[in-house]
């Protein structure tokens, strides 16, 4: 949604949905969205920007980290962002932002245009390690089943391949591989 600089009131309230597909590239496979982001935004205008808060919501299907199985991931967040007029600065020395200063979008053109912060603050949203319940058990080591839905025979302390490549390789660096001991150090005194 684009919205005029101009013609918004204050205190309006800013309501309406946002289709997330229009965002989606070629590389992202970590998500979809179930649903359209909506919004709720109420509008604190300035003389030279707005305060949008409010609030966002979706549903989104993501891929478990432990286990690889999709499932639905409720986006539900507040969002209190800045939106100044992009002016044309002349800085002749360097200058120091505040931490809040750096939390500030900018329009130009009297437009100001809501669904990228949208989008950004349902991206925002995402677990980076997402899990379909925090008692995941995953995916088998050994055989690959997930273990959520069927028990494998397979017994956890067997060797993997990996696990033999690796041991075979610690033992022809031999016991001292990776230590933080060092030998035969000497320590001069002032």
């Amino acid at each position: 949604m684009v919205i005029k600089f101009l013609e918004i009131e204050d205190g309006a309230v800013l309501t309406g949905e946002i289709d997330g597909l229009q965002y989606k590239t070629a590389g992202d496979e970590d998500f979809s969205f179930l649903s359209p982001i909506m919004y709720e935004l109420r509008v604190k205008r300035f003389e030279d920007g707005v305060q949008l808060k409010g609030t966002i919501a979706c549903d989104l299907s993501l891929l478990c980290s432990r286990c690889l199985d999709d499932f639905k991931y409720p986006v539900r967040s507040y969002m209190d962002i800045d939106i100044t007029q992009k002016s044309v600065m002349h800085v002749e020395d360097e200058v120091e932002l505040k931490g809040e200063e750096l939390d500030v979008y900018f329009f130009e053109n009297n437009e100001i245009d809501l669904n990228p912060l949208v989008y950004e603050e349902v991206l925002l949203n995402i677990p980076m390690k997402p899990l379909c319940m925090e008692e995941c058990k995953g995916l088998c080591g050994l055989c690959g089943k997930n273990r959520n839905h069927e028990i494998c025979s397979c017994n956890e302390k067997q060797e993997t391949p990996f696990g033999e490549k690796l041991k075979s390789f610690l033992a022809l660096q031999g016991d001292s591989y990776g230590s933080s001991k060092k030998k035969n150090v000497s320590v001069k005194k002032g």
